[in-house]
Parts: C-alpha cells; structure tokens; sequence
C-alpha cells in the first residue's frame, strides 16, 4: 500500500513510525526540510521537502498512485485542500486532520465526501471521550467499553493492598473465571503472561471481564475505598477541555481554571452547563487552589499545551490527596518519566489520532484501535469474517503471534471471555491485546 502523510509534526510522525513496521510503501512531505531529517534517518521511509499545496508537488511524489492520501499539518485548511487535490489527481482515499467540532458531525460526512474527503478527525475531541470515560472511575488507568455489550477491558494499577499480588496466575484467573488478566505493565516492559507469571505491586495491569464482575474487581485489587468522582478540576480552557467538559457526566461539578481572560469569556459562552465554573486564575497557584476547594475534589485533570505544567500540576494534586489525575502529554519524551512518577491516566493526542488512522491500514474488518502509549501496546476490535482462518479452530490450536492475546469476544450482544478451548465463528466481534507490531499479523486471521 502506497500512504502519503503531509505533514511532519507530531501526529504525522508518529503515524509514520506505526505504518513503518508494516512495511508499507510511505512517503512524508513537509514544507519545512527540517523536520524530515529525522524520520528519514530513523524509519524505512522517503520523505520529500515539498507543499501539500503545491500540485507540482504533489506530482513529483506520484500523489496519483497513493492508496491513502493523510493530512496531518497544524493548519486544518491546508489539510482539507491538500485531501482535495490529491483526490482530485487520483488519490484513493483521503484523510485530514480537522480542529472544528462542525466539520466531524455525521451530518456533514457526505458533505465532505462529494469534495474529496473519505474521513476526517479531530484528535481534541478524540481525547476528550477518552479522557471522559476515564475519570468516571477513579480507581481505574485505562478503560474499553466494547461498543453495545457488556464487555469490558481496564487497567489498573495494583499496590501493595491488593490480593492478586504473588500468585501464580494458573490459580487465580483458570477457564471458568470471572475475568482474565490480558497484559502486565511492569516497569518498562509490557508482558502478556502466561499460567506461572505472578502479579507484583505496582504492576499496572489489565483485566478483560463483564459489568457484572467489575466491583468484584475492585475488591481484588484493593480500590474499594476510592470515592466515585462527582467534582472535577480541568487545568487549562483548550479545546480539549472545551470537549471535555461537555462529554463528563450532568451529575459531575466541573471547574474549568484558565489563566487568559478572553479565553474564560468565550468558553462561558461556549459552555451552556449549569455543573460548570469557569475560573479565572493560574491552575498552578496553590492558593487559588485552595481557595477554590480544588483539593476537596476527586479528579483533577491537566490539560495545558505544555506537558512539564501539567505533570507537575498532577504531582501537586496527588499531594494534595485528590485520588484521580490525568495528564495530557503533547511531548511523547515524558511519558516513561511520567508513568515512573505514578501521575495516573495519560493522555496524548497524537498519539490517539494516529491510532484512529492506523486501523484503516489493517486488512481485517477492524472497528476500533486504541494505541496504548504507557504500554506499548495496541487493543483492536475484530469483527469475524465468514471463511475467516480464526474460526477454523479453538485458540489453543492456533497460531497466534506471541505478543497477542484474545481477550474476549460478543457474540448476538452478549459478551463472553476466551480461554484455550473457545472456538470462534463468523459474526463474533473479538477485543484483542497485541504489543509491538504483531496487531498486523495477527488482523491476517481475521
């Protein structure tokens, strides 16, 4: 497949570093030479010092014979018209990155289909479901709600009260158990464990199980004490926190702190919640803080452009006992230091954007990607084929790469867990762990 990413900013690097393992045939152009340097030294790929806007350009790199054309540049207008024009001049399929909440509405996709563009994403709004569905569970790192069932995936990081810790996991979690253990974060390796691997404080580990068992969970590991999360602090009034604020749940009381006046008038305007203050001060000001009662909350959430102000923001509200934080990482360099320092959830948005375009490289009917930063590792939803080579016998016999795992499937929308002995059919909607690069490998079973 022939992919051409514009631009070489964070979210089109990080793309082109994903598509590099599949060794797909990638080309990245950026009007700035400067910013290609780097990926053509580090990954297998052709990068071009050339517009997106130019159709010399666009010529010179053979745009007519791209399977995928993806528009990644900071500016949203020279995303769309570079989708045009690269459609126009023979481009299979296009994608650009988008920053106006209008443009992604359902309403407006076929708007934007008759013009040339297949798809378009805006990663701020992307985060803020992630980020939404997060902080509803305080005691929870990583959530995957399998869409219409009652399957779910978390990660939890587990500490030294939790009653898993040190057993083998052939006796904890056998065929008939209410949850599987699907992967092991553990310092900077991520493990999909097998029956003699054991579980140690401070692992953060993922569990696949149904709604019915999630409280049974939260005894094992130890959490029944953290508060349900009814008042939220959001540091920094971007459109992440714009979205934010407007997906968490009416019963939640949301304080939005922004430090530039003009910015707090318009999300007054923007914001029509009556759960939502609007504050006008810096989130780093331990004084405004508590003269807010922000240290009275269950949640706190930093969401500033700067990744260093919000790590050290997250650190001061852990201080401050406030159990759930949330830190939005722009630069990708922080995220091991900032899993090492125990912030809780982490949120990238480049990295969630290029996850959403990577699920349209894979071969299988694929309906979800989610990109796991702090674990290396990617979660995909399958839906089985008919003829499909993952029906042809039950797990244990197949050869399923080594760093994959199943970790549950629905089947006529009622979810159910995998062991050794399932055997799956056509029509199954299947949840997956995969680390490295093996979701590629794994998608030609499915």
């Amino acid at each position: 497949m022939k992919i051409v990413i514009a631009g070489a900013g964070a979210v089109g690097t990080h793309l082109a570093k994903l598509l590099s393992r599949e060794k797909h045939d990638i080309i990245v152009i950026d009007s700035n030479p400067d910013k290609l340097v780097d990926l053509s030294n580090s990954f297998d790929l052709l990068t071009k010092a050339v517009s997106p806007l130019s159709i010399e350009g666009l010529r010179s790199i053979n745009v007519e014979k791209a399977d995928l054309f993806i528009g990644v540049t900071p500016h949203e207008t020279d995303n769309i018209i570079a989708c045009m024009l690269a459609r126009k001049m023979g481009a299979r399929k296009t994608v650009a990155r988008a920053d106006s909440y209008e443009y992604i509405e359902k309403k407006n996709q076929e708007l934007f289909k008759s013009i040339g563009i297949d798809s378009l994403i805006l990663p701020e709004m992307i985060a803020a479901q992630e980020i939404a569905s997060s902080v509803s569970r305080s005691w929870i790192r990583q959530w995957w709600e399998v869409e219409n069932s009652d399957l779910v995936m978390m990660g939890i990081k587990v500490r030294e009260n939790s009653h898993i810790l040190n057993v083998p996991l052939k006796n904890l979690c056998g065929p008939e158990s209410p949850y599987h253990i699907v992967a092991v974060k553990r310092a900077d390796e991520t493990i999909i464990p097998h029956g003699n691997d054991i579980i140690r404080s401070y692992d953060l580990v993922f569990f696949m199980t149904t709604r019915k068992y999630i409280p049974y969970i939260r005894e094992i590991v130890g959490k029944e004490n953290y508060p349900d999360v009814k008042n939220v602090a959001i540091m920094g009034g971007g459109m992440t926190s714009l979205f934010t604020a407007k997906l968490l749940p009416d019963y939640m009381h949301v304080k939005i702190i922004e430090k530039d006046e003009q910015r707090c008038r318009e999300l007054f305007e923007l914001i029509e919640n009556k759960n939502v203050m609007i504050i006008h001060g810096d989130g780093r000001d331990m004084s405004l803080l508590q003269e807010e009662n922000i240290p009275n909350d269950e949640a706190f959430i930093a969401l500033t452009p700067n990744s260093e102000t919000n790590i050290l923001s997250c650190l001061a509200a852990k201080r401050m006992h406030i159990p759930k934080t949330v830190a939005m990482l722009d630069n990708l360099s922080y995220v091991s230091m900032a899993e090492s320092l125990d912030i809780g959830t982490l949120i990238n948005k480049q990295n969630i954007a290029a996850g959403y375009i990577y699920q349209m490289m894979l071969k299988a009917d694929v309906t979800n990607v989610k990109t796991l930063m702090v674990a290396n590792a990617d979660v995909a939803e399958f839906n089985i084929k008919e003829g499909s080579k993952i029906t042809s016998k039950a797990i244990k016999d197949l050869n399923l790469p080594k760093g994959a795992t199943l970790g549950g499937f629905v089947r006529n929308g009622v979810g159910s867990l995998i062991n050794g002995n399932t055997r799956l059919q056509a029509g199954d909607h299947v949840v997956t762990f995969c680390i490295g690069n093996d979701l590629s490998r794994l998608s030609t079973l499915f």
